[in-house]
C-alpha cells in the first residue's frame, strides 16, 4: 500500500545521494534516531514477531507478557486510535511487503516511514470478506456519484458552478488526517470516501442548501433522488449526511486556495 515514491526514499537512505540533492534525512542523523512512543510500540510488535534489530525474520518469536500487551495498548490508543490489534497486524504486513523489496530494510528505518505515512486505509487489505464486499460498493458508488456530479456540472454555463475540486489524503503521508481518503468538491455538493481504523469504508456527503438555485428545480431534484436512492441501498449504514456548519459558498471559496488541492473546470455540454 505504500507508494513507490516513500519505497524511492528508503533506497536514497541506504545509497545516500549528494547533500544537496537528499530531501530525506541524513545517514549521520540516522545514528541519533530516538523512537517516539508509536514508532516504539512498533518496533516491540516486530520483536514479538520474530524480526531482529538488522530486519532479519527469525522463528525466535517472542511472547510478550500480559502487562507489555497492556502498555503497548496504552500507547496506541494515546495516540489517537481505538482499535489496537489491527495496528499489529498491519505494522508487521507493511514491514514483510517493504523488506521483500528492500532486503537491507531494518526495524528503526521502517517504523520512522510506517509512522509519517500512516493512513487507516492501509488496512484495507486486512479488513474481513464482509468489509471488503461493503468496500466495493462503496468505492463503486462513490465513483458514480462523483460522476455523475460531473455530469451535472456539464449543463451548466457559469464557470463557477463547473469547478471542481479533488484531493487524495491517502497520497499526501496522511495530511493530518489518518480518517479521510477522498474528498469531491462542487459548489452545491461535496462527497468524502473514508476508512476507519478496520479499513471499512464508508461516504459522507453534505448538499448546498441553495441548491435548486443554483442548478435549477429540474437538476436539484434529480440529485436529490439519487442520494435518496442511497439511503435505501444495500449500503445505507455506510452512508451519512453530515452538516457543514459554514456559509457554503464562502467555504467552497476557502478550499480552493489550499495546497494541494487539484481545482478543475468541467467542459460544457455541446
Amino acid at each position: 500500500m505504500i507508494g513507490n515514491r516513500i519505497y524511492k526514499k528508503i533506497h536514497n537512505w541506504f545509497i545516500p545521494m549528494p547533500e544537496q540533492e537528499c530531501d530525506v534525512v541524513p545517514v549521520s542523523q540516522y545514528h541519533y534516531f530516538s523512537p517516539s512512543p508509536f514508532q516504539k510500540v512498533v518496533l516491540d510488535y516486530l520483536t514479538w514477531f520474530g524480526v531482529d534489530t538488522k530486519g532479519n525474520i527469525t522463528r525466535n518469536r517472542v511472547y510478550p507478557t500480559h502487562i507489555e500487551i497492556l502498555k503497548a495498548q496504552s500507547k496506541i490508543r494515546e495516540y489517537g486510535f481505538k482499535t489496537v490489534g489491527f495496528i499489529e497486524k498491519l505494522a508487521v504486513s507493511e514491514f514483510l511487503e517493504m523488506k521483500s523489496k528492500m532486503p537491507e530494510l531494518d526495524p528503526a528505518r521502517f517504523v520512522y516511514y510506517f509512522e509519517g505515512c500512516y493512513h487507516n486505509f492501509k488496512a484495507v487489505k486486512l479488513a474481513s470478506i464482509e468489509a471488503q464486499k461493503s468496500n466495493d460498493l462503496i468505492n463503486t458508488q462513490y465513483d458514480s456519484i462523483k460522476n455523475f456530479l460531473i455530469e451535472i456540472q456539464g449543463f451548466l454555463k457559469p464557470n463557477d458552478l463547473r469547478t471542481r475540486i479533488e484531493f487524495t489524503f491517502t497520497e499526501a503521508n496522511n495530511w493530518n488526517s489518518f480518517f479521510r481518503v477522498q474528498e469531491f468538491i462542487t459548489p452545491f455538493c461535496k462527497l468524502a470516501l473514508n476508512c476507519n481504523e478496520l479499513g471499512r469504508l464508508s461516504m459522507t456527503y453534505f448538499i448546498n442548501p441553495h441548491l435548486k438555485e443554483l442548478i435549477g428545480e429540474s437538476l436539484g431534484d434529480t440529485l436529490e433522488k439519487r442520494f435518496e436512492e442511497l439511503a435505501n441501498s444495500e449500503v445505507k449504514d455506510f452512508v451519512k449526511e453530515l452538516p457543514l456548519n459554514r456559509r457554503y459558498d464562502k467555504w467552497f471559496k476557502e478550499v480552493q486556495v489550499l495546497e494541494k488541492y487539484k481545482i478543475t473546470v468541467t467542459e460544457r455540454n455541446s
